[in-house]
Parts: C-alpha cells; structure tokens; sequence
C-alpha cells in the first residue's frame, strides 16, 4: 500500500521508515526543506539507544501538491498544525483513502473528523520515541507490549484492511500493532502519561529520573491525575486507573524515558515556541468545563504554560544581569 505520513519530523520520519522496512510503499510530506533533501538523497539515518545503526530510504516531498492519491495517510503534525495538515490530507485522498493520527493528546480523531468523513479515521497512541539529531538522522526506540496501539472512530471492513496492513508491515520491522475497540482506553492512559508529565517538567525544568522521588511533585501530579480520571470516567472511558499509573511512575524514573525531555517540556526549554498543551492539559480543562468538573490543577499547569509560550523573549535567562 502508499502510505503518505503528513508531518515527518523525529516520529512521523521514523514511522515511516519502520513501515519502508517492512514493505509499505511511504512518501513523507513536510515543510523541512533540509529534512526532507537528505532523507530523499541519502536515506533516514536512525540510531538506537544500544548503539545499532541503519539507514532507511524513502521518498519525501515538502507538500502534497504533486503526491497523487494513497491508500493511507497518517497526520503527525503537532497538534497546532492539524488544520493545516488536514488540508494536505485532502490533496491525497482518493475514494478508499482512510485517514489516521497518532498526534500526541487528546481530540484528534474528532478535530480530523471535523473535515475528513469518520467512517475514514483512525486514531491511536505510541510507544515510540524520537529526536532529529541532523536533518536526515534520528535517535529513537521503541517500548511498550505494544509499541502501537489503533483503533477506528468507526469501525467497518475498509478500516479493517488498512489497519491489518498496517500491522503486519510493522511486524516486519518488529513493531508490534495492536488494533482493536479498546483504543480510548490506550488513549488515554498516553494521554495522562502526557498530561500529567510533559508540561510539569517544562515548569520546573526537571527530567523523570529526577522527578520520579520528589514528594512535592508527586503530590501535584496525583491532583492531576485526579483530575483527568474524573473526567475520563465521565465521558465514559473504562479502565483508566489512576492508582495503577501513579505507582508506575516510579518505573518511569528508571527506565529509557528517565533522561528523556517530553515534547512539551523540549517545546518550553529549548524551542521556545507554541506547545501542545491545548490537547493536553487543556484538553481536560475544556472537557471538565463542558461536564461541570472542576480541574483547577490542570487549569494553572495549562495558564502557566501558556503564559511562558507568550513571553519567551522576555524571560529570565541564566548569566543574563537584567
């Protein structure tokens, strides 16, 4: 099958070269001119953690004016592009195309559907991480029982078929994908990952390994975690156990994740640029309005960090006398 990855930066470039390798016939689409030039000429460079190393070749294209139709298409902006990426989605979308996402937080699958048919859209959560090093070249893992998990806002025989391909290609590349009804629930256990984490650290500019053992942390993310359980069960998501993933996070702070900045942390420090935080913790403090849940928790991790995103020119910088 062509498979078109709309967002091709650290996951989607490594996305793709997992299903290239696995026999998918993968195009990646983003604006990252020198990206893109040294993936379409020398091929995806990719390291791992225990010191491997491989190259992956794979088309490339910087919009999808010249792409033609695919058979999938797999959007992996950040979140604050979706609008834009939804709009090159449509350039590529022929009459069996299905359309998925596996952006970070939660609502991408209904912010698709605001566009694409939902009979069309997929929608999951990963296992998987990634950071460009050079253009052309990325570090990344994968973890997890599963490193993928899928599932489909409607399911039917079309989306049956993409996503059994998409498994067994990945299988090729020892990925392992998981689809199935279950889906919310993965979704949201990410999602609190996500949420209860990524931004929290970007605050108070400490990795997991580090936040893993201070009590006063772990206070504020067990009101967090609070918080987003009370509205999951509210909108009628199962198994979501907030006890259960607080007494993980002590394996978090040992494990590969443990040095590893999350994305909205990297976005706060080093990118200084507009973070995913609406689909995070603003996410939960838009659903809690609409369900009349208090997230008073969320909401300052959400104000606060959308204050900084606003500011970076003007904040304090170390060795700076004014």
């Amino acid at each position: 099958m062509k498979v078109a990855f709309v967002g091709a930066g650290a996951i989607g470039s490594i996305l793709g070269a997992f299903l290239a390798k696995g026999g998918a016939d993968v195009i990646l689409i983003d604006p990252f001119k020198e990206h893109m030039d040294k993936i379409a000429a020398d091929g995806l460079i990719i390291h791992y953690p225990d010191g491997k190393q491989e190259t992956v070749l794979m088309k490339t294209a910087y919009n999808a004016d010249n792409v033609g139709p695919v058979d999938i298409a797999i959007i992996m902006t950040k979140t604050n592009y979706t609008d834009a990426a939804v709009q090159e989605v449509k350039k590529i979308m022929g009459p069996k195309t299905v359309v998925g996402t596996f952006q970070n937080g939660l609502g991408n699958p209904e912010k698709v559907a605001e566009y694409i048919p939902k009979e069309k859209v997929f929608y999951g959560c990963l296992n998987v991480s990634s950071r460009i090093l050079a253009p052309g070249e990325v570090l990344g893992n994968v973890f997890g029982e599963y490193n993928i998990y899928a599932g489909s806002v409607v399911f039917n025989e079309e989306q049956k078929i993409a996503n059994e391909y998409l498994k067994a290609a990945f299988a090729n590349s020892d990925v392992s994908y998981k689809y199935g009804e279950e889906i919310d629930t993965y979704v949201w256990t990410k999602g609190l990952l996500n949420i209860s984490g990524n931004a929290a650290q970007g605050l108070v500019r400490l990795k997991p390994a580090v936040t893993a053992d201070d009590e006063n942390y772990k206070r504020l993310i067990a009101n967090v975690v609070r918080e987003v359980c009370e509205v999951a069960k509210a909108k009628g998501v199962k198994n979501l156990d907030g006890e259960k993933f607080l007494a993980s996070l002590a394996n978090v702070g040992k494990s590969d994740l443990a040095h590893h900045w999350g994305s909205t942390a990297q976005d706060m420090l080093f990118m200084k640029r507009k973070t995913e935080v609406e689909t995070l913790n603003g996410a939960i403090v838009k659903f809690g309005k609409e369900l009349g849940i208090a997230t008073p928790v969320n909401e300052t991790i959400y104000l606060l960090v959308r204050t900084i995103e606003e500011h970076y020119q003007e904040q304090y910088q170390e060795n700076q006398a004014q």
